[in-house]
């Protein structure tokens, strides 16, 4: 696991060097900060947002499964997709141009998780998005054993919406291919009890 952390992410050079080592050696996965040092270890460029997200209401679509989550978020940057290469349209859905604007909605709106041919990893795709702002809020690196979001799947208490994410970077791990594709109710609900099964 990359951890949250506060704080700019380009001043812990160290720890997205080291995030560039162990990708393609050992599954990651990516936690706000975390999910920074992953992005600017494939080379992307990070952005002061002009808002930043903070609290437990922000919306979030799941661009692989078509899902939105309520998520915990509290940081004040955040990734420029396009940064990370160029799109391949025979993965985003036809599209060969990133949206003009930068707004990351115009993939939710057309549910495709667009994906770039990246310098470093391959290939990569988006695969959260804000709904409130339409900033990057999730990618996941096709060609290698790693993924990150930029919200708190770990917060509590808080929204639990995305507690499937700890489920996804098991089934990385175990070498499922559609790793983040998992309904949300359902696994939020695994292991659950109603009722007493006493007569």
């Amino acid at each position: 696991f990359l951890s949250n952390g506060p704080g700019d992410p380009d001043a812990v050079t160290e720890t997205y060097e080291q995030a560039r080592e162990l990708i393609g050696k050992v599954p990651v996965f990516g936690i706000c900060l975390g999910h920074q040092m992953i992005s600017l270890a494939s080379g992307g460029e990070m952005e002061k947002l002009k808002f930043g997200h903070r609290g437990g209401n922000q919306p979030v679509m799941n661009l692989v499964s078509g899902q939105v989550e309520i998520t915990a978020q509290n940081h004040g940057f955040g990734l420029v997709f396009p940064s990370l290469g160029k799109l391949m349209p025979e993965l985003s859905g036809g599209v060969a141009e990133h949206p003009a604007d930068g707004d990351l909605r115009f993939w939710s709106q057309r549910r495709i998780a667009p994906v770039v041919e990246n310098e470093r990893f391959g290939r990569i795709r988006l695969t959260h998005v804000n709904l409130n702002d339409g900033t990057c809020e999730g990618i996941q690196l096709l060609d290698q054993n790693a993924f990150s979001v930029q919200y708190h799947p770990e917060a509590n208490p808080g929204p639990t919406d995305a507690h499937y994410l700890f489920t996804a970077f098991c089934r990385l791990m175990d070498g499922d291919a559609d790793y983040l594709n998992i309904n949300i109710s359902q696994d939020r609900l695994a292991g659950w009890v109603f009722g007493s099964k006493e007569a």
